[in-house]
């Protein structure tokens, strides 16, 4: 397929990966700097529609430097060792919590086929990313890639070994803010099924003492920072309390869903407008926060 590139400034280019044709739900950014970087891989099944993206851009693969994901989620870095296999100069930054997985995989790929079920199918394999390769990065780890330096701040919550990738006054946040929907210009939480909201809510915190100008999600694209943070935090309460109202009435996941629906604008509309691999998201997210619940009822 035709990758259209879109230009955010004169160092950071994004497109549409399209994964098995699902439109506007992964996002995968380039920052050309006298080093390049390439931000998420989306999953393995896109590696030809990646491919066509980094070209497109007028780029070549023995040209990219860094391969960075914000975390290891299939639809995030499924397709790293792939990319990796061409991209024959580059090193792969990841969590220290992630590097034996994306080294050996096959635990990796087990967990996300037994949570994913289809769709880790329908995602594909991961390939494994040999040690010599990767660069293990700690929380405030930085490497120049010439103008400006791109730091990792670590923000666990939507995973333990999720990163924030910060590049100046801008930052790729991954899923740590939530999936951001501009047609309906709100952005809602997303977690996987182990989900921490305290440690969710201190990496909102943690982003927003940044002073960011912009933030770039992987689903789906740029957002201009103005109250985003604050909005966000606020979002993932609202969604917390609603969550535990259903649970503490022994509703079920779909039942709890369908009161956010009600509750929140535009979210039904989100839940309608997207593909297989988004279908069960929010869904999904209901349950996670139902296991915080869970986790944290058992503890007292």
């Amino acid at each position: 397929m035709t990758i259209s590139i879109k230009r955010h400034s004169e160092n950071i280019f994004w497109f549409d990966l399209s994964p098995n044709k699902e439109l506007e739900f992964i996002s995968i950014y380039l920052v050309v700097d006298d080093k390049i970087a390439l931000i998420e891989t989306g999953p393995a099944c896109s590696l030809d529609n990646l491919v066509s993206g980094i070209k497109s851009a007028g780029l070549k693969l023995e040209n990219v430097d860094y391969v960075v994901p914000t975390h290891i989620h299939l639809d995030h870095f499924g397709g790293g060792g792939h990319i990796m296999e061409l991209c024959k100069n580059a090193k792969a930054l990841v969590h220290p919590k992630a590097y034996k997985h994306v080294s050996n995989i096959e635990k990796w790929w087990q967990g996300s086929s037994d949570f994913l079920g289809r769709v880790a199918q329908l995602y594909g394999k991961p390939k494994p990313i040999s040690e010599d390769r990767l660069v293990s990065t700690v929380d405030g780890f930085e490497v120049s890639l010439g103008s400006l330096s791109l730091k990792a701040i670590h923000t666990p919550g939507h995973a333990p070994h999720h990163i924030t990738w910060i590049y100046g006054d801008e930052a790729f946040v991954g899923d740590s803010a939530g999936l951001w929907y501009p047609e309906v210009g709100s952005s809602f939480p997303v977690t996987p099924g182990y989900y921490r909201h305290d440690l969710a809510l201190e990496s909102i915190k943690k982003m927003e003492s940044l002073n960011l100008k912009n933030v770039f999600y992987t689903h789906f694209g740029p957002r201009p920072v103005y109250n985003t943070f604050e909005e966000t935090r606020k979002e993932f309460e609202l969604w917390m309390n609603i969550v535990e109202e259903g649970y503490n009435q022994q509703l079920s996941s779909k039942e709890i869903l369908q009161m956010l629906f009600n509750k929140r604008p535009g979210l039904l509309e989100t839940n309608q407008n997207h593909g297989i691999h988004q279908k069960d998201t929010h869904k999904s997210t209901v349950e996670g926060m139902i296991g915080w619940l869970r986790r944290k009822n058992e503890k007292y």
